[in-house]
């Protein structure tokens, strides 16, 4: 069983994201009032196949504006959570987004907070190193 009680989200939908340029961070609100905050890579798979990550934004890929990561997750907020889980072991974090969709949060650091997950009700959660702490 998962220390972090990301069952509170599932049934649930992304309410907003947005990205913090000074701190490369990305918060995200979920519409039960539970949010998490990432300082690490995340990833959005569709069917099974990366179609985007935090380090494409503002990327050009050819384009004629940049990738959007901000958009990109914030257009999620269409797909119901369908289950959320994360891995103890080294801190990653699986959100499924209805049928086609999951983003994932990979932590990369073994010293640095790789996110902080703060529930409605109040009790926070962050990953050091690849554990999950609770405060």
């Amino acid at each position: 069983m998962s220390k972090l009680p990301l069952q509170n989200i599932v049934g649930s939908r992304i309410e907003s994201a947005k990205f913090d340029k000074p701190s490369k961070s990305w918060l995200i609100h979920f519409a039960n009032g539970d949010s998490l905050n990432i300082e690490c890579m995340w990833r959005l798979i569709e069917d099974g196949c990366i179609c985007s990550t935090s380090d494409d934004h503002d990327q050009m890929f050819g384009r004629d504006k940049p990738f959007n990561g901000e958009a990109a997750l914030n257009e999620m907020a269409e797909h119901e959570i369908l289950s959320a889980q994360c891995n103890d072991l080294v801190g990653d974090i699986s959100i499924k987004l209805g049928e086609y969709f999951v983003l994932e949060v990979v932590a990369i650091s073994a010293g640095y907070e790789s996110w902080q997950y703060k529930q409605n009700g109040g009790n926070s959660f962050v990953a050091v190193s690849g554990q999950v702490h609770s405060y």
